[in-house]
């Protein structure tokens, strides 16, 4: 038993002894972190821990001086887009112009700026129709509307698009305002509305009618004579349109007021033709727009008589020359009835009264031509052969009233844009030539343009009715190319203030027909077209008309 206690108190021991080195050993550790100063392990991990913390520090002071910085530039940038935001705001409450945004719908879109308000004569413009702003009628709406949706749907080159949108619209209170268009697309490049810049026009315009005005007035005094026996024309055209509208005869009311307003453009009567411009557009044409164009006409010459030195009522008078038309056509019945040899000198000396320069009668149209061709963007060398040939003024006026349309026609239709001239010279040639033989007299229409296809025409009238699918197989070329003739008749694809309409060329046949005289045509794809326009001059010799042919 003494043995095992003793070996317990041995181990006991040994434990112990144990315990107390390992003490010690942690002693000599611990003094040793301490006793090496800045080398020692708790040492290095305090300064690393200082110096994180000295780190972190500085950044939060920078992060800080940083906010602080972020915040001043936030406050100066806003008082500088506050700043600029009320320029702006100032600039677009008081420009003069107005700038607005529609969609497809031709609705005004959120803000537009002031002035809109005052162009439109409106309190309320964001949501409204812009058509209904304007006070467009159905048929501006509708034309308006279409080349506004030819913009959205983008199929054709953007400028091209716009380019067909009108830009002038005429106010109910007597102003007029100008609108340009541009596309407004969104990221992906879809149109998505169109930006209005809307101005006032009606000073310029004021301006430019004025200075219109005066051009005009310059070119009549420069042929005041030519200008008289047009007075003459339109008299006879009015009471000719006034009779058929009478008569229930559209087709020869709307031939008469075509050959007019191509006349009137000859002398630039802008107002004028714009009026029977009007009046075309109608479905039927009545006895009070007849009234409108004669009031038209009547209001310039009255407007301006005493720069021209005419009476609208007394044009019927020639400048030297003091004998009426009514007074020359009882001359001539008296001559007529008398049966011996005198009445044939008589009439050669009537005749030769009533002769004048067919330049003179057939007015300006060498402006006329040059003035469209200028305005349909083409080049066109314009010549006049046979001014000076002396004419029987009532003899030739039913031709000579319509030889604008002949004019109008192959430049509108006949001659190339320079572009479209291939193989030939880009300035195209037009030329009338005005000739006469023993019996008649020749007027000469002819062009080195594209030519009329007769398939083409014969192909129109079919597709419009005026011929049958039989009919039109038994027709030669010569036969088809009459065709164009017929009243309602065109190739064009749109009707303009220039040509569209069908009227032109029936109302020259009509005009041949009525002083028994002949047309023909010849023409070749390509090359160019020729009207050769045949007027018998036995009305001046005091004979009936013979039957000519118009073909």
């Amino acid at each position: 038993m003494s043995s095992e206690s003793d070996n317990d108190k041995e181990r006991e021991a040994a434990k112990a002894h144990a315990a107390q080195r390992t003490i010690e050993v942690l002693k000599q550790k611990v003094f040793d972190l301490y006793n090496k100063g800045s080398n020692s392990i708790l040492h290095r991990q305090l300064e690393s821990a200082r110096r994180r913390e000295e780190n972190t520090r500085q950044k939060r002071e920078l992060v800080e001086m940083r906010a602080a910085e972020l915040k001043r530039y936030s406050e100066t940038l806003e008082a500088e887009v506050a700043q600029r935001t009320e320029a702006v705001k100032t600039i677009l409450d008081n420009v003069t112009f107005g700038f607005l945004v529609i969609n497809r719908e031709l609705t005004v879109q959120p803000e537009c700026t002031k002035s809109c308000h005052r162009l439109f004569g409106a309190d309320k413009v964001e949501g409204e129709n812009l058509c209904q702003l304007l006070g467009m009628n159905e048929r501006a709406r509708l034309t308006f509307g279409l080349s506004a949706d030819q913009v959205f749907e983008d199929v054709l080159p953007e400028e091209a698009s716009l380019a067909q949108m009108a830009r002038k619209f005429p106010t109910q209170d007597g102003r007029v305002l100008r609108i340009d268009a541009s596309a407004v697309r969104s990221k992906q490049g879809d149109v998505t509305g169109l930006l209005l810049t809307i101005s006032d026009m009606t000073a310029l315009e004021a301006a430019t009618k004025e200075s219109n005005n005066n051009r005009t007035l310059v070119n009549i005094l420069r042929q005041k004579e030519a200008f008289r026996v047009y007075l003459v024309d339109a008299r006879h055209l009015i009471d000719s349109a006034r009779r058929a509208v009478g008569a229930n005869d559209q087709a020869g009311a709307r031939r008469a007021l075509h050959t007019l307003k191509g006349n009137s453009a000859s002398y630039g009567l802008d107002t004028l033709v714009e009026t029977i411009h009007h009046v075309e557009e109608d479905l039927t044409v009545k006895a009070t727009q007849v009234d409108d164009v004669e009031h038209a006409l009547r209001t310039f010459i009255e407007s301006n008589k005493r720069v021209l030195e005419i009476e609208f009522e007394e044009v019927e008078q020639r400048e030297g020359f003091a004998v009426t038309h009514e007074q020359m056509a009882q001359l001539k019945a008296l001559i007529a009835s008398i049966q011996d040899a005198r009445a044939a000198e008589l009439n050669r000396w009537t005749a030769e009264v009533l002769r004048k320069p067919a330049g003179l009668v057939l007015g300006p149209v060498e402006d006329f031509s040059q003035k469209l061709a200028t305005r349909l963007g083409k080049d066109v060398s314009f010549q006049l052969v046979g001014a000076d040939t002396t004419v029987d003024v009532e003899t030739v006026r039913p031709v000579f009233q319509v030889i604008s349309h002949l004019l109008r026609n192959a430049i509108d239709h006949g001659l190339e844009a320079p572009v479209e001239r291939k193989g030939k010279p880009a300035t195209g040639k037009l030329e009338l030539e005005l000739s006469e033989t023993a019996n008649a007299y020749v007027v000469r229409c002819s062009d080195d343009g594209r030519g009329i296809d007769p398939h083409l025409v014969g192909k129109r009238a079919l597709e419009l009715g005026f011929v049958s699918a039989q009919a039109l197989s038994q027709m030669d070329e010569r036969k088809k190319l009459d065709v164009i003739f017929i009243d309602g008749l065109s190739t064009a694809t749109i009707t303009t203030s220039i040509s569209g309409r069908g009227v032109g060329m029936s109302a020259v046949r009509a005009a041949v027909q009525k002083v028994g005289g002949a047309i023909d045509v010849r023409s070749a794809v390509g090359s160019g077209t020729t009207f050769t326009i045949t007027i018998p001059k036995s009305r001046e010799n005091g004979t009936a008309p013979s039957n000519m042919a118009v073909s």
